[in-house]
C-alpha cells in the first residue's frame, strides 16, 4: 500500500480502522470493548464469503475455497515480507494441529510484496510452521517513477487512479471493500460463512481469535480457553439510532474562534484569548496521532520563521491522555522550541475542545486565527513538503514569500487531483 493509502493516512483521514480518529464518547468503565467484531465492512457475519484468487506454493492459480473447503478456516492476510510476528506463528502452529481432526484449518496469505519477498519469508521461517500459506497474485504495488513532490498536480491525479485500480484487486478490496491493516485475521464456518476479525498482533489476539474458534464451534482444549469470553449482545453491531446525535460542524473562515482554556507542561491555565493581538495557529494533535507528529518540524520551522511578525503556535493535545501528554512533551518539547505545548482536559471525551467548539473529526486539524480572534484559513493533514500553513498565514496579514503562496497553490491542486 504505497501510494495512495499512505497519502491518505499523511493527511489524517479518517480510515476504517486508522488509529489517527478523534476519541469516541466515553464509555461506561464495565464496558470493554470486545478485541474482534462481527461484520467486516461489506459482508455481514453469517453471510458467506466470496470465493478469490490465491497463487500456490507452486506459483499455481488457485482458489480460497480449495484450501477449506468444508472446514472452518481462519486466515490471516499478512504482509508478504514479514508474516506473523513468532510468537503468533508458534501459537497458530499449535493450533493447527491441535484441532485439525476437528475441521479446523489454518491458512497464511502473504499480501502487499513480491512473490521474491514472500518466498524469501517462507524460507528463513523453514520449520517452525506446517499450515498451508499461499500468495495474493496482485504482488508488490509498482512505485512511480517521480516522487509526489516531483509530480505535477495531473501527474498525481493519474498516479491516485492507478494505485485505486491495482488495490481494487487486492484480496481485502475484494471481500472488504477497504484496506484493512494488516495483518488482518478472518474466521469462517464451514460453509464459509463469516463468523468475525480482527487486526493486528496486540495483547488480545489470542482472546480474540478464541472467541471466534468458539463461535465457529470449536470446542477448545481448556488450555486454549480465551481470558472471557464474550457473549452475542456485546459483540452485535449497535442498533441504529432513531435521530443521529447532533454534533458540531467544523468551523469555517470567518467565524469567531471560541476561546477556552488549557493547560501547559506544568499545569498552568492557558486561554486561548491571551494570545489576542497576535496570529495564532491553533494545532489539533494527538500524541496517538503519526500525522500530526510528522507534522510538527514543518509547523516549528513556520513559528520560527514567522515569530517575529507576531505568529505563535498553540499546539492543542486533543482526545488524549494527561499522562501520554506529559510523557510525550517530556521527551519531545526540545525539538520544537517555538511550539507552546498544552492539554484539553476533557480528555477523550466528547466534550473536548476540538470536537464540541470546534467541530474537529480528524486530525491533524489547524486553525490560522487572525489578531482580531477571527478564524481565517483551515489547514487540514499535512504531507511532506507542502507549504500550505505558510501560505496560510498570509490571510492573516503576514508577509509571505509570493513564490510559497505559489508553491500552496500547486499542493492544494495536487491534494484535490487526489481525491
Amino acid at each position: 500500500m504505497k501510494y495512495l493509502p499512505r497519502f491518505l493516512a499523511a493527511l489524517g483521514l479518517a480510515l476504517l480502522l486508522n488509529s489517527s480518529v478523534l476519541a469516541q464518547p466515553a464509555v461506561e468503565p464495565k464496558k470493554v470493548a470486545p478485541p474482534f467484531r462481527e461484520d467486516f465492512p461489506k459482508l455481514k457475519a453469517g453471510e458467506v464469503m466470496p470465493d478469490f484468487a490465491v497463487q500456490t506454493i507452486a506459483g499455481d492459480t488457485g482458489k480460497f475455497s480449495d484450501f477449506g473447503a468444508g472446514k472452518i478456516t481462519v486466515f490471516s492476510l499478512w504482509g508478504a515480507s514479514y508474516g506473523l510476528p513468532a510468537p503468533l506463528l508458534d501459537h497458530w502452529e499449535q493450533l493447527a494441529g491441535k484441532y485439525k481432526n476437528a475441521g479446523v484449518i489454518f491458512l497464511g496469505i502473504g499480501s502487499y510484496g513480491s512473490r521474491e519477498e514472500f518466498d524469501t519469508w517462507r524460507q528463513k521461517n523453514a520449520g517452525k510452521f506446517s499450515f498451508p500459506v499461499a500468495f495474493d497474485p496482485i504482488g508488490k504495488y509498482p512505485p512511480a517513477a517521480k516522487t509526489r513532490q516531483e509530480m505535477t498536480p495531473e501527474e498525481v491525479k493519474a498516479e491516485a487512479e492507478r494505485n485505486r485500480a491495482f488495490f481494487a484487486r487486492s484480496i481485502c478490496m475484494q471481500i472488504a471493500g477497504v484496506l484493512a491493516p494488516y495483518p488482518t485475521t478472518i474466521v469462517v464456518d464451514a460453509q464459509r460463512r463469516l463468523v468475525g476479525w480482527f487486526t493486528g498482533t496486540q495483547a488480545t489476539y489470542q482472546t480474540a481469535l478464541a472467541n471466534l474458534l468458539l463461535r465457529a464451534g470449536v470446542k477448545l482444549e481448556a488450555s486454549d480457553m480465551p481470558e472471557r469470553v464474550y457473549t452475542r449482545e456485546e459483540t452485535k453491531p449497535p442498533a441504529p439510532t432513531a435521530a443521529p446525535v447532533a454534533r458540531t460542524e467544523l468551523l469555517k473562515a470567518g467565524a469567531v474562534a471560541p476561546d477556552f482554556t488549557v493547560k501547559d507542561l506544568e499545569g498552568r491555565p492557558i486561554k486561548l484569548s491571551d494570545f489576542r493581538g497576535k496570529v495564532v495557529v491553533l494545532d489539533f494533535w494527538a500524541t496517538w496521532c503519526g500525522p500530526c507528529i510528522a507534522s510538527m518540524p514543518h509547523t516549528n520551522e513556520v513559528a520560527a520563521r514567522y515569530k517575529d511578525q507576531g505568529v505563535v503556535v498553540l499546539g492543542s493535545c486533543t482526545s488524549d491522555t494527561r499522562a501520554a501528554f506529559e510523557k510525550w512533551v517530556k521527551a519531545n518539547r526540545a525539538k520544537y522550541p517555538d511550539f507552546i505545548f498544552a492539554h484539553d482536559p476533557a480528555e477523550r471525551s466528547s466534550a473536548s475542545i476540538s470536537q464540541k467548539l470546534y467541530g474537529v473529526s480528524g486530525i491533524p486539524q489547524q486553525f490560522v486565527i487572525d489578531r482580531a480572534g477571527r478564524i481565517v484559513a483551515l489547514v487540514t493533514g499535512y504531507l511532506p513538503g507542502e507549504v500550505m500553513l505558510d501560505a496560510a498565514l498570509a490571510k492573516a496579514g503576514i508577509k509571505v514569500d509570493p513564490k510559497i503562496i505559489a508553491q500552496a497553490e500547486v499542493d492544494q491542486k495536487k491534494r484535490d487531483a487526489s481525491k
